[in-house]
C-alpha cells in the first residue's frame, strides 16, 4: 500500500488557549470543544488531504495534544508530547493574550533535544485575541470590532506588545527562528494568515 506523503502539524499549549478550536478553523474538522472544561485528554490526529499543486505533499496531518497544565505536572501526557513533536514538521505553539508563560517555556526546552534532530518550522498562535480580560483602568476597553471582523486599534497595540513579550521569552528556547501569529479562532481571523505561515 503506497503510504500518504503527509505535512504534521502539531500543536501545543495550556489547557484552555483554543488548541483544538484552532485546528477545526484551520482544517475544518470536527473536534469537540468545551469553553469550559478540556475537551482534548489524549492524542488526537486527523488527515486532511489537499490538493497541493508543485508540491510531493497529499495531506496535512494536525496533531492535537492535551493540555499543558492538565495536572500538576506533565508527566502523564509527555510521551504524547514526545512522540507529537518528533514526527512534527511543524510545531505550532499555541497562547493567549492573557495566560502565564512559564509551563509553555518549560515544555518547550523540555523538547528541544527531540525538535534539535532535524529541520523543522516553529509558530507561535496567540489565539483569543478579542478577550476582554485585558483591559484599561476605566474598563472601557473594546477589543473588536464587530463590523469588519478585526482586532480595534487598542487592541493591536495589546497583540503588539504581547508579540514581543513573547518573543523575547521564548528567543533561543525553539533550535530555530519562530513566527508568531496573531488568531481567533472562534471569530475565524487571522486563520489564512496562519494556514499559509504554518504550510510554506
Amino acid at each position: 500500500m503506497k503510504k500518504i506523503k503527509s505535512y504534521n502539524i502539531c500543536f501545543i499549549g495550556r489547557t484552555g488557549n483554543g488548541k483544538t478550536s484552532l485546528i477545526n478553523a484551520l482544517f475544518g474538522t470536527a473536534f469537540p470543544t468545551n469553553a469550559h472544561v478540556s475537551s482534548t485528554k489524549e492524542m488526537y490526529t486527523s488527515t486532511i488531504m489537499c490538493d497541493c499543486e508543485h508540491s510531493n505533499i497529499e495531506a496535512y496531518t494536525a496533531i492535537d495534544t492535551p493540555g499543558i497544565g492538565e495536572f500538576s505536572n506533565n508527566d502523564k501526557y509527555f510521551r504524547y508530547y514526545e512522540h507529537a513533536a518528533s514526527v512534527a514538521d511543524c510545531v505550532v505553539l499555541v497562547m493567549t493574550l492573557d495566560r502565564t508563560d512559564a509551563p509553555a517555556q518549560r515544555l518547550v526546552l523540555s523538547l528541544k533535544d527531540i525538535l534539535s534532530q532535524r529541520k523543522r518550522k516553529y509558530v507561535i498562535a496567540i489565539n483569543h485575541i478579542d478577550s476582554r480580560v485585558v483591559t484599561d483602568n476605566a474598563n472601557t476597553y473594546e477589543p473588536w470590532d464587530n463590523e469588519v471582523n478585526s482586532p480595534t486599534e487598542q487592541c493591536l497595540k495589546n497583540i503588539k506588545e504581547r508579540a514581543d513579550i513573547l518573543k523575547s521569552k521564548f528567543d533561543g528556547k525553539f533550535p530555530d527562528d519562530f513566527e508568531i501569529i496573531p488568531v481567533c479562532a472562534l471569530r475565524k481571523y487571522g486563520i489564512e494568515n496562519l494556514k499559509q505561515t504554518i504550510i510554506t
